[in-house]
């Protein structure tokens, strides 16, 4: 589900559902206009075709292969920035990506302060922590009184003049499990408490995010809205048996994807 909600005239967010490759995502573009969708559209599209083409390989080689096409969407917004002479353009990105190996884990990486939840046994979990000036200086113990619009302020955007790090973590997956990928523009509207709410009670993917959407609507969608919410199944079936040098190889992938680093030039 995506909406340009009730104040902006164009959505500058767009998502990501390939359950064949076991990827979904959500990104949140900025800029405005052509800039913000553009970005967004940019790092789906390269995280898109990173998925499709190693569907079957090792979790080292695809987690590379996720972390390499970042790094060519943030040049690629870079570039475009430059030649149209935008102040701005970036954008955000969570993506879960599932191990092909073993259903009960997961990868997690993300850029900027669009988040991933988990709703287990009925408890709410935020997986992410987000990018932004706010989180980082609570996170640091400062008291520091910021105003909303510098407490917002993104410290790592994909497409940005800086160093891009995306934050990768491995998560565990159980059965029954519901998870939400979503972009601030529900977050500003909805807390914790009332998403965990609407997941406790609709249950179903689908009815989950109409339901997010319109409590974010009736509330005056100030900004674009997206979520992509998906079950997990009740039996998980077990892991692969594999070549121990097969999983050496995977495993340095693993390592090595995490150790790029890239100024979008």
């Amino acid at each position: 589900m995506s909406d340009m909600g009730c104040v902006r005239t164009n959505n500058e967010d767009a998502f990501l559902c390939a359950p064949k490759a076991g990827c979904y995502a959500v990104a949140d573009g900025m800029g405005g206009g052509e800039a913000g969708e553009t970005a967004s559209e940019t790092v789906l599209e390269c995280l898109k075709k990173a998925v499709e083409s190693t569907a079957l390989d090792s979790p080292g080689c695809r987690k590379y292969a996720v972390q390499q096409s970042l790094h060519k969407a943030n040049g690629a917004i870079v570039r475009h920035r430059e030649e149209h002479h935008y102040s701005a353009m970036g954008t955000t990105v969570v993506m879960l990506l599932l191990d092909p190996w073993n259903a009960e884990e997961a990868f997690v990486c993300h850029v900027g302060d669009s988040r991933l939840y988990c709703l287990r046994h009925g408890e709410l979990f935020c997986l992410t922590r987000d990018h932004s000036m706010g989180y980082e200086m609570k996170s640091k113990g400062s008291k520091e009184v910021l105003s909303d619009k510098v407490a917002k302020a993104l410290t790592r955007v994909v497409g940005g003049s800086g160093l891009l790090v995306p934050e990768w973590q491995k998560i565990a997956i159980c059965p029954d499990d519901l998870l939400l990928l979503c972009s601030d523009g529900i977050l500003e509207v909805l807390s914790d408490e009332k998403i965990q709410a609407v997941m406790q009670e609709k249950k179903a993917p689908q009815a989950i995010v109409e339901e997010l959407k319109e409590r974010v609507m009736a509330a005056g969608a100030p900004d674009n809205l997206t979520a992509v919410c998906m079950r997990v199944a009740s039996q998980l079936p077990l892991p692969e048996e594999v070549d121990e040098l097969e999983r050496e190889e995977s495993d340095l992938l693993l390592k090595v994807a995490e150790e790029r680093r890239d100024y979008g030039a």
